[in-house]
């Protein structure tokens, strides 16, 4: 392994002094576009530059189309909080027919806690409407799952809080400790909190939180502290989603997640558990645990792309790959993978195992930090372990900071430390690292989906003219002058 140091392209970045003495002098710089945070999203989309599944690809477009009238359709208000009867939650879905949406705005209590069970349906294409997390929560009672959706549609629940669920299972496998969805599932403006996936007997406990059997979309939603075990010789995997086909995340947070097994099978994705590919963009995936990938896990083909914009993956433990492990080919763009942890290094595969990011076959990598991971088994020579990958795989791009590439990195990669700041609240939906500025981003990022924001969103632009746009997730665009002479 080697630091792949390679001279970096002749393009200075310039400080806010400079930056004004080029103003005076008619130095041009392109301006930010003047679009919605998702233009750039649809604008690759289109042109085929951004590889996703065509579900995937629809599952974006949907989501992120401007605002049209919905369609008429039947809307059914629950008027009281109780577990069951005439106006609660249990009994209006029971009412309802496939298309119809379940309006939870009206309500003047604050919690539904279910007694009797989880909520059962097989409508195609619900929705459950809530008037947003913090003024209403679902309480699964730690007595089973919250819902458990059978038809083969897309169940979408929006503004409001799951909690508490528990998805205890002796004879099949445990799917879905508050959302079990046989179609898609949609999760937008929802947080849900301490739902449990639990298996017995040699079963599998799979999706902390939510399980679904097609494709499950996360947007400005929070999934955080639940957990997928196994006991016996049964195998957990994603600790808070488990996505069978496809996952999309925008502006969200999963944190703090487990997936355990208590015997020698590993469990797999504390976070997030993909199959065949997905998007990740303005995420955090952070704190959470599993035996063999801590952070994000996919698998199926290796065709399939997970793609990840203007995200941090921070913090993650596994005893294999701390971050990102990658069965199909990995993009990123413009992102940060940082202080993730692993431990073991040489399991006879041929190859080494690293902390932040391991990859299968090659992918792109353009104006990201990887950086700071740690894999405890490694030799002394080496501090930190950010990127290793299988023979033959490696990254295309530029302008990335990677302090170790125990994979080939593009050739202009510098490998110094960025002096990251501890993950905390800099602005916008998720937690940033903040970098130090200094000689390993001296020549600048990159912006090669021409995005206007960075992971904040809207109000802090990827690039502030004259300055150059910056590595990493989120964009310093300092106006001081640092001791150092850079920013």
């Amino acid at each position: 392994m080697n630091r792949n140091l390679h001279p970096a392209p002749c393009r200075s970045r310039l400080h806010p002094l400079a930056a004004c003495l080029a103003a005076c002098l008619c130095v041009a710089a392109p301006a930010p576009h003047a679009e919605s945070r998702f233009d750039a999203l649809r604008a690759r989309i289109a042109d085929g530059t951004l590889p996703l599944s065509p579900a995937l690809l629809q599952r974006v477009l949907d989501a992120t189309a401007p605002a049209v009238p919905a369609p008429a359709a039947t809307t059914l208000v629950v008027t009281n909080c109780d577990d069951a009867g005439a106006g609660s939650l249990r009994d209006t879905i029971g009412a309802a027919s496939s298309d119809d949406t379940i309006d939870l705005t009206q309500l003047a209590c604050s919690r539904i806690t279910l007694t009797s069970g989880a909520i059962l349906f097989g409508q195609t294409n619900l929705a459950i409407k809530g008037p947003g997390a913090h003024r209403l929560a679902i309480d699964g009672n730690l007595h089973d799952g919250v819902f458990v959706d059978l038809g083969t549609g897309t169940l979408k629940i929006e503004d409001v809080s799951l909690e508490n669920g528990f998805k205890y299972r002796s004879t099949d496998d445990a799917l879905g400790g508050c959302v079990h969805a046989q179609g898609s599932a949609i999760l937008d403006g929802v947080v849900m909190r301490n739902c449990n996936a639990l298996s017995v007997v040699n079963h599998g406990a799979l999706g902390g939180a939510v399980w679904a059997q097609g494709e499950v979309l996360l947007q400005n939603s929070v999934i955080s502290g639940c957990m997928a075990k196994a006991t016996g010789y049964g195998y957990a995997s994603g600790g808070g989603v488990y996505a069978r086909d496809g996952l999309v995340s925008m502006y969200s947070t999963v944190s703090n997640n487990v997936a355990i097994g208590e015997s020698a099978t590993p469990s797999f994705g504390g976070g997030l558990f993909v199959w065949n590919g997905g998007l990740v963009l303005g995420s955090t995936i952070s704190g959470n645990q599993a035996t063999r990938m801590g952070g994000i896990a996919t698998k199926g083909a290796s065709t399939y792309t997970l793609t990840m914009i203007n995200s941090t993956v921070s913090g993650n433990v596994a005893n294999r790959f701390g971050g990102i492990f990658s069965v199909g080919k990995l993009n990123l763009y413009n992102s940060t993978i940082a202080f993730n942890t692993s431990h073991e290094w040489d399991v006879g595969a041929g190859y080494y195992l690293g902390a932040g990011v391991h990859l299968s076959v090659s992918g792109e990598m353009d104006s990201t930090i990887i950086a700071n991971n740690v894999n405890t088994g490694a030799p002394a020579q080496y501090p930190t372990v950010d990127l290793t990958g299988k023979p033959g795989s490696g990254f295309n791009g530029g302008h990335n900071n990677v302090m170790l590439c125990g994979a080939p990195c593009p050739n202009d990669t510098t490998h110094e430390d960025p002096g990251l700041h501890p993950l905390q609240d800099n602005g916008g939906q998720t937690r940033t690292h903040v970098p130090t500025p200094g000689q390993w981003d001296t020549f600048g990022g990159s912006n090669v989906l021409g995005w206007s924001w960075e992971q904040r969103g809207v109000g802090f632009p990827r690039q502030s003219p004259p300055d150059w746009p910056e590595i990493g997730a989120l964009q310093i665009n300092s106006d001081v002058i640092y001791a150092n002479g850079f920013n």
